[in-house]
């Protein structure tokens, strides 16, 4: 089918407006689209337009047009071989845009503020992996294939590269906020969350704060701390490889003070998680939860005044 604003009765409007409601009701935030926007765009087309479409307070959802193909078979009951994962990435990349668009505030993107676009994408994309087989039977991709029918709930994320330098970002902090357990797959979501509430241009700043002592550290030092996750962050992203993001993290964290380095580092001293002694083996510091939200709006609550405001 053509590429392009799809049609009212496109089954792909419903099939997206079913992901939209799904990710509203789970943030408790209403997700920036009006409702009616839905482009398909060539499956060898770079999304340039979804990007900047971010710069405005409502932006129209974005699916390659092979993916799109893929629910338009299963509305009709006649998918081919290879749609499951098909289907499964096509909600992934659905889920994943209406994460970002629930945002309070929309992103200033471009120039500068490049690398906070492609955070905005990457933390959409970790929170989209952790809650895609959560999310699945609230959305119309949950009746074209029940949840226990789906081989594998795989999504690399619409920026595979920048979601793997926002895991490793954020295991790096968790690392760094005292001694324990790994961190999980609700830590992932919850952080990703939290980051994605935060202002855009602010974020950098905001995941700087969540290292131990850094409050201490003066303005310049701040600043340069800021920048070097900043810089972390957007090599891991060019050069495929994630490990430069903790590598950010990590000189962030040299800049406090040695002796209140040593304290933070210091077991005996760590705060534990609630229930469990100093010396357990799933003792830890972990990343601080999605605080509250506004009061969610049903998605479809504004359809009679024009979509989604």
């Amino acid at each position: 089918m053509a590429t392009g604003l799809v049609r009212t009765d496109d089954p792909c409007l419903a099939w997206g407006e079913s992901i939209v409601e799904a990710v509203s009701e789970k943030t408790n935030r209403v997700v920036r689209w009006r409702g009616l926007d839905f482009v398909v765009r060539p499956n060898d087309r770079a999304p340039t337009d979804a990007v900047h479409s971010l710069r405005s307070n409502d932006s129209p959802l974005f699916l390659p047009e092979e993916l799109a193909d893929t629910v338009r078979r299963y509305a009709a009951g006649k998918p081919k071989r290879g749609d499951a994962e098909r289907l499964v990435r096509a909600t992934g990349h659905t889920v994943s845009q209406s994460a970002a668009l629930s945002s309070p505030l929309f992103d200033n993107i471009g120039g500068l503020h490049e690398q906070e676009a492609a955070l905005d994408d990457a933390l959409a994309d970790v929170w989209s992996q952790e809650r895609l087989a959560e999310l699945w039977p609230k959305t119309e991709s949950g009746r074209f294939i029940p949840v226990d029918e789906v081989p594998d709930f795989a999504f690399a994320g619409r920026n595979p590269a920048a979601a793997a330098a926002a895991r490793e970002l954020m295991t790096e902090i968790v690392r760094q906020q005292g001694p324990g357990a790994p961190i999980g797959p609700e830590d992932y979501a919850a952080l990703s969350e939290a980051l994605i509430a935060t202002k855009p241009d602010e974020r950098f700043g905001d995941i700087l704060k969540l290292l131990p002592g850094t409050d201490e550290l003066s303005p310049s030092d701040k600043f340069s701390a800021e920048v070097g996750i900043r810089r972390g962050f957007a090599e891991a992203v060019a050069q495929g490889d994630p490990s430069r993001a903790a590598a950010g993290v990590r000189r962030a964290s040299e800049r406090i003070d040695p002796q209140l380095r040593r304290l933070v580092d210091d077991p005996a001293l760590a705060a534990v998680t609630p229930g469990r002694t100093p010396d357990s083996a799933g003792a830890s510091v972990r990343p601080q939860r999605a605080g509250g939200h506004d009061v969610r709006r049903s998605p479809r609550s504004d359809r009679g005044r024009g979509g989604r405001h």
